[in-house]
């Protein structure tokens, strides 16, 4: 979403922006440990859109960010690294809940 944000602020919503506005975004990570860069699992890749250089910034310790710099294919990649995990969550979260409707039942 916030991948859109940012091509909508140089496209459709252009001309409802100041031109000189500055776009920032929360980009969350699929690590929030709160650690403060400790693990890297939350890196996310920024490259200046007028000089081109390279920078990474920990998601964890600093979420709201410049949009224009955002990689967000890279992001998109590791946001995909936790679909499995989070997959298995919301299984288990489920049979967790028929468990307990189940017993409830039972009791009833």
């Amino acid at each position: 979403m916030m991948a859109a944000v940012a091509r909508a602020r140089h496209g459709v919503l252009q001309e409802f922006l100041k031109p000189n506005h500055h776009g920032v975004g929360s980009i969350n990570s699929p690590m929030q440990c709160m650690m403060k860069e400790i693990c890297a699992q939350c890196l996310q890749s920024h490259k200046d859109p007028v000089t081109g250089k390279e920078t990474f910034v920990f998601s964890c310790f600093n979420q709201d960010q410049d949009l224009d710099a955002v990689n967000f294919d890279a992001l998109r990649s590791r946001l995909q690294q936790q679909r499995v995990q989070e997959k298995l969550t919301v299984a288990w979260i489920r049979h967790a809940l028929q468990e307990v409707a189940k017993q409830e039942r039972k009791t009833a």
